[in-house]
């Protein structure tokens, strides 16, 4: 009950979260039928004139089938934490074309004994071309709208073309 308010003991790191969100995004564009990313660094190697060298394989896929239903009211809260007044991201995606590039976001605190506590965001970004998922946490980072939030809007700004600009949310949550 502890990790389903987001309390508790859970050990992850960004790479999984990473694909944890991926596979929540694609159930979600595919009505619930999702493919779980099998994590690669390339698909090929290349000699230096272009030429293929090797090919490298990508191993199985599983699937997942997810309730379209529950899924939808998931995606629909983290779309409104990232583009809803009030909303925990909200701020840091202030000016962002929501219509034209979706994001689905959530901020993070994870408490450390004895430090400060380490801000974790993760994001899909819903564009019809190039959907992407981002995973920010920094150590020691505080609230996870105020330092990993405002790192995955920049980096979806480079990866979009669009205007870079720093903008840290609240601490407060509504």
């Amino acid at each position: 009950m502890h990790l389903a308010v987001g309390q508790g003991d859970l050990l992850t790191n960004p790479l999984q979260m990473a694909v944890a969100y991926s596979t929540l995004a694609n159930a979600f564009e595919h009505g619930g039928e999702g493919t779980v990313v099998r994590p690669h660094l390339g698909r090929e190697i290349d000699e230096s004139a272009g030429g293929l060298v090797q090919s490298l394989p990508f191993g199985s896929r599983r699937h997942v089938r997810l309730n379209y239903a529950d899924l939808s009211l998931v995606m629909e809260g983290i779309h409104e934490a990232a583009s809803q007044p009030g909303g925990t991201s909200a701020d840091v995606w202030a000016g962002w074309d929501q219509a034209q590039d979706p994001v689905y976001g959530k901020t993070g605190t994870a408490e450390h004994f004895g430090k400060e506590d380490q801000s974790w965001y993760m994001a899909y970004i819903a564009d019809p071309k190039r959907p992407i998922v981002i995973a920010v946490t920094v150590e020691e980072g505080g609230f996870g709208a105020e330092t990993a939030a405002p790192i995955a809007r920049l980096m979806a700004s480079q990866f979009f073309g669009k205007p870079k600009k720093f903008v840290a949310g609240s601490s407060k949550t509504f």
